[in-house]
């Protein structure tokens, strides 16, 4: 990892993980969780985080920090949710010249064996190999596969579509065809459309990169590259436009978890205008946000997609768009698998060290993988 935690945070680390074990009635009884307007009731563990989250946290949005502060937060508020590390190899290395860390979960050194690509969230704009190295590492573990984490290009030195350029670049020579498979001249597109991809491969990520995990299906299907084995979207953005103005866009979920719940709705608003705006307040382009390589809500057909495992967070803001993309999905023949963690906030796929319903998303996901990647180690 390249991030390095000081003394104070490692204590506060261990501090936070000695709490979170307490009985579940205790923290219950200390949390108070409350319930939604479904009637979902927050996970005490993770009402008793969002209570801490006040003390040691900064405060402040991502509108309201620098965009390098922003990026320190994140990564000290994922060791604090971390845990300890599973023994897990990895190695740094470049794919397509993309920056990746690779996580060795997959006995063999075997160049064709199936593989997970994920593509970590943070709203284009922060977020990291490090952020994220706590799920790639139980996922790499719990399913067996060589994980391959993406270090994309983030706004706003890099706005749309640098980072989701990156992602293809990655995608297309991970799924490249084998020597000898039916294509057309140059490498191009067999007649069917689609090329025999030299390995199968699973492309799953949490937010924003669940963005890009459901655009690169869409661009795959438009370019005639392989569909991946699974699109595996965690509380994915489909719908910017909903983040571009005023709340008056917001959908039913963005409005009741407008605050109070990690990320916030204004959080999205200022994620928008990093990525397809200048990042002045404001600033983000309406157009823009009806593209379908921003916003795959907004997709005219999406059939002959990949199969979807779409994890959802019963008190996100994104939860209903979520919900609304995946019945999409399933209207246009996509398989799809829905589960809602109704007790959880956004982040919930990389906070294994403090939260039950985290480590058991990500053993839930490691399933889903495994029956796609025919994974039987």
């Amino acid at each position: 990892m390249n991030y390095r935690p000081d003394p104070l945070t490692r204590i506060i680390a261990r501090a936070g993980r000695a709490i979170m074990s307490a009985p579940t009635p205790l923290l219950r009884l200390v949390a108070r969780p409350g319930r939604n307007g479904r009637g979902y009731l927050l996970d005490p563990d993770v009402a008793m985080s969002l209570a801490l989250l006040k003390v040691i946290g900064s405060g402040k949005g991502i509108g309201e920090l620098s965009v390098a502060e922003a990026r320190r937060e994140i990564d000290r508020e994922a060791y604090l949710a971390a845990g300890p590390r599973p023994k897990v190899r990895t190695r740094d290395e470049r794919i397509a010249g993309v920056a990746v860390r690779r996580y060795f979960g997959f006995p063999l050194a075997d160049a064709s064996a199936p593989a997970v690509m994920y593509l970590h969230g943070g709203g284009w704009a922060v977020g990291s190999l490090d952020s994220h190295d706590a799920p790639c590492l139980r996922l790499a573990e719990a399913a067996g596969v060589d994980v391959i984490s993406v270090d994309y290009r983030l706004a706003p030195e890099h706005p749309f579509p640098a980072g989701l350029d990156d992602v293809m670049a990655v995608y297309e020579e991970l799924t490249g065809p084998r020597p000898g498979a039916a294509s057309g001249p140059d490498g191009a597109a067999s007649p069917s459309g689609d090329r025999a991809a030299s390995r199968r491969v699973a492309v799953i990520g949490d937010s924003a990169g669940a963005n890009f995990a459901a655009v690169v299906c869409l661009e795959a299907k438009r370019r005639g590259l392989p569909q991946p084995a699974l699109q595996g979207l965690l509380a994915p953005v489909t719908d910017m436009l909903a983040w571009v103005g005023d709340r008056d866009g917001w959908t039913g979920s963005g409005r009741e978890f407008a605050d109070g719940y990690f990320l916030t709705s204004a959080d999205m608003s200022a994620y928008a205008d990093l990525y397809i705006g200048d990042g002045a307040p404001g600033s983000a382009s309406t157009q823009l946000a009806q593209d379908p390589r921003v916003s795959p809500l907004f997709a005219e057909d999406l059939s002959g997609l990949a199969p979807a495992f779409v994890a959802l967070g019963g008190f996100d803001p994104l939860r209903d768009e979520g919900e609304a993309y995946a019945a999409r999905l399933a209207d246009a023949g996509v398989p799809v698998t829905v589960k809602i963690h109704r007790g959880m906030v956004h982040p919930f796929i990389n906070s294994p060290g403090l939260w039950r319903t985290s480590r058991r998303a990500i053993d839930e996901l490691a399933g889903a993988v495994r029956l796609a990647l025919e994974v039987r180690q």
